[in-house]
């Protein structure tokens, strides 16, 4: 009999909508992680692959003088031109996936991975996951939680969650909700409740 395949979730949701919770204590119940962002910045250390593709196509306009990746400059380039933007991503997006699938590859006799996606709906991987979990919090909590943490004004919050997409919208594509509204026993309980069901 072949082995139980293993559950690949996808993990997503607003920023400030407290998804590092809901890691910490996936990772308490010894549930493995894994984060798009650190992968991410992993591809663009000096020499790697998503590094030496980005050089390709930017030019080493974009390195500072260590020659290592300039993100600002990266971000200037990218945010100022919607097509060099689509450009990066359709470097950077097949590069992370597949080191995801890589990683994902060499976990043994685990019942669930979690993936942790935040633009997981925007970047269309929705196929990529056996299941979607997204975490959610009043928009008033999370509005307080980026001016606190992302040291921002009130407006600026404000314009930062009005220009992603809706948390209805995530939470209506989604197949498990977990509020957070900062009561970390209710959030706590949520996971185990949906961990011992799988």
């Amino acid at each position: 009999m072949s082995e139980k395949e293993m559950k690949k979730i996808g993990l997503t949701g607003v920023m400030g909508a407290g998804k590092s919770s809901v890691i910490e204590i996936l990772k308490e119940a010894d549930v493995t992680v894994l984060d798009c962002d650190a992968i991410n910045a992993d591809l663009l250390k000096k020499g790697n692959k998503g590094y030496q593709r980005l050089v390709e196509v930017f030019s080493d306009d974009i390195l500072n003088e260590q020659k290592e990746l300039d993100k600002q400059k990266m971000s200037d380039l990218i945010f100022s031109d919607p097509i060099k933007k689509k450009q990066a991503e359709g470097i950077l997006h097949p590069l992370i996936k597949e080191e995801i699938s890589n990683c994902l590859g060499t976990l043994k006799n685990q019942k669930l991975a979690v993936v942790e996606v935040p633009l997981l709906f925007e970047v269309h991987w929705e196929s990529f996951f056996d299941e979607i979990w997204v975490v959610a919090a009043e928009r008033d909590i999370i509005l307080q939680r980026l001016m606190m943490y992302r040291h921002v004004s009130q407006k600026e919050a404000i314009r930062r969650l009005d220009a992603q997409m809706s948390q209805e919208e995530k939470i209506k594509k989604s197949d498990v909700v977990f509020w957070n509204n900062g009561d970390k026993k209710a959030l706590k309980q949520q996971i185990h409740d949906i961990l011992n069901k799988e």
